[in-house]
């Protein structure tokens, strides 16, 4: 096809335009045609006004909503097999230790807490792998120092709740570390800057 100019275009369409005859197709007889061969409709019905196909499409987006949930979620689709009364036991792992009495419980208590003062009294004394670097000294100090503070405050929380198990603990996690800390002291602080206590 040639090029056109814009005058030449003008004057084609305004031509066919101005002629008498009529045209070789309307649209009537096009539409005619097209509902012969069923590209048109005179009726329209919308796929998705009937209800069935409604509930349908949101059944479809629930489901893939689901799976794409587990698939992403990294929790198993089932179950697992292997779960026992054990574990849909509803009591607490606390209730069910296998204690008959609180006596029985704070025995158990304090035997362990013994066991761990021991412990780390041991581990303190041979434990080779402390630090001799210079600044040691200086450390074991400042140490020292925060540990005594939390001996105090843990004193003083043992005044107001005297069988409280958490605060006891901590005291007596407190007074291990603080025995071990003199002892690695002991071991690094040179003769003359030896503490006899704190």
């Amino acid at each position: 096809m040639s090029h056109l100019s814009e005058d030449r275009f003008d004057h084609l369409v305004s031509a066919e335009r101005a002629r008498d005859a009529a045209p070789l197709n309307t649209w009537e007889s096009i539409a005619q045609r097209a509902r012969e061969e069923g590209l048109i409709r005179d009726h329209r019905t919308n796929v998705w006004a009937t209800p069935w196909m409604r509930t349908a499409a949101a059944v479809l987006f629930l489901a893939g909503g689901v799976a794409v949930g587990r698939y992403t979620g990294g929790e198993p689709a089932t179950p697992p097999a292997t779960q026992t009364a054990e574990n849909t036991n509803p009591l607490p792992p606390a209730a069910s230790a296998g204690f008959n009495s609180v006596d029985e419980a704070w025995a158990t208590l304090d035997r362990a807490s013994t066991e761990y003062q021991a412990a780390s009294a041991f581990l303190a004394a041979n434990n080779n792998r402390g630090s001799t670097a210079p600044d040691s000294v200086s450390i074991y100090r400042a140490r020292l120092a925060a540990l005594e503070e939390l001996m105090r405050a843990t004193a003083s929380a043992r005044e107001n709740a005297p069988r409280d198990p958490v605060i006891n603990q901590y005291y007596l996690a407190t007074v291990g570390a603080r025995e071990a800390t003199f002892q690695q002291l002991g071991a690094v602080a040179p003769a003359s800057h030896r503490l006899k206590g704190f």
